[in-house]
């Protein structure tokens, strides 16, 4: 999906379908979604990563058994 988004916006900017400003924002875009693309990059995915609630961790504790002379009552 991203190899035909950048595809679709270099073509809008490279065939002058667009021009002016946004013509360069196409290209510019297109740019940043082939970056991501060829990196498996996903702001998207970053950014709700860091909404979700981090989890706590829940520390237990274990008898050490290992020790000569100390055993659970």
């Amino acid at each position: 999906m991203r190899y035909a988004a950048c595809l679709i916006l270099y073509f809008l900017s490279g065939s002058q379908i667009v021009t002016g400003w946004a013509g360069t924002m196409c290209g510019v875009l297109g740019t940043i979604e082939l970056a991501t693309a060829l990196l498996r990059y996903s702001p998207l995915h970053e950014a709700l990563s860091m909404l979700r609630p981090i989890k706590q961790r829940e520390i237990t504790f274990a008898n050490n058994l290992s020790v000569p002379g100390h055993r659970a009552p």
